[in-house]
């Protein structure tokens, strides 16, 4: 997609016309997404990698060998809503706490039931929102539940402001990365301790994304990080 083509998307504001004419641009189709997403879950459950931060990096770099419907791996993508929190109870998995497969599967799909392009239609971000269910699975929460149910509201609010409040266009990285910390962090509540690596100035793949929000990201790599 090229500066003009980004430029007249953003005049599409309904969904199907948005989505149908931004993947055609980019000389795809929904079909595409939807043949590719079944490729997803069993990288995210092959890996015991401990490390949520590396576990999603790791991922995400599988599945571009994966991809076949374009020469590169799209930069953004609805798969990220169910990785990432699928990478959150898997690290937890990993790590030797009492989480199982089904939990990880469970995280994924859940996921994948944010539309692609939420943050812009729907007000959350799909990946961000990966951390409300991912505290959804830990506190086995469901609509009839009161204190656990807020709390997965709490969560997925702490995580989509923080995204919010880094602003720019979208960005499947900086959210993903985003949930990610918060995450650690608020495992931590619940007794969770998680390994992780630096994520200030981490972004190595920022050269992918024709949009990338440079210096205004925390990600971005600066000079003397």
């Amino acid at each position: 997609m090229d500066t003009e083509q980004f430029e007249f998307s953003k005049s599409l504001n309904y969904y199907d016309d948005f989505m149908t004419k931004v993947l055609e641009f980019d000389g795809l189709t929904m079909n595409d997404y939807m043949e590719f997403m079944p490729k997803v879950l069993p990288i995210i459950l092959s890996k015991s990698e401990k490390d949520p931060i590396l576990l999603f990096e790791d991922v995400i770099e599988d599945l571009r060998g994966t991809w076949t419907a374009s020469k590169e791996l799209p930069f953004h993508g609805p798969w990220h809503h169910g990785i990432a929190p699928a990478v959150i109870i898997l690290s937890l998995k990993n790590n030797g706490y009492e989480f199982t497969e089904k939990d990880v599967m469970e995280a994924f799909t859940r996921g994948l039931k944010l539309p692609a392009g939420s943050c812009g239609f729907c007000g959350v971000c799909g990946a961000g929102s990966g951390l409300g269910i991912a505290i959804s699975i830990v506190e086995q929460s469901t609509p009839f539940h009161d204190k656990e149910r807020s709390n997965a509201f709490a969560t997925a609010i702490k995580s989509n402001e923080r995204i919010g409040k880094l602003g720019g266009p979208r960005c499947c990285r900086l959210s993903s990365y985003t949930v990610i910390d918060q995450a650690i962090k608020v495992l931590k509540d619940y007794g969770f301790d998680l390994p992780h690596e630096k994520l200030i100035g981490r972004c190595s793949v920022h050269s992918l994304n024709a949009d990338c929000h440079g210096n205004r990201c925390p990600y971005y790599p600066r000079k003397n990080s």
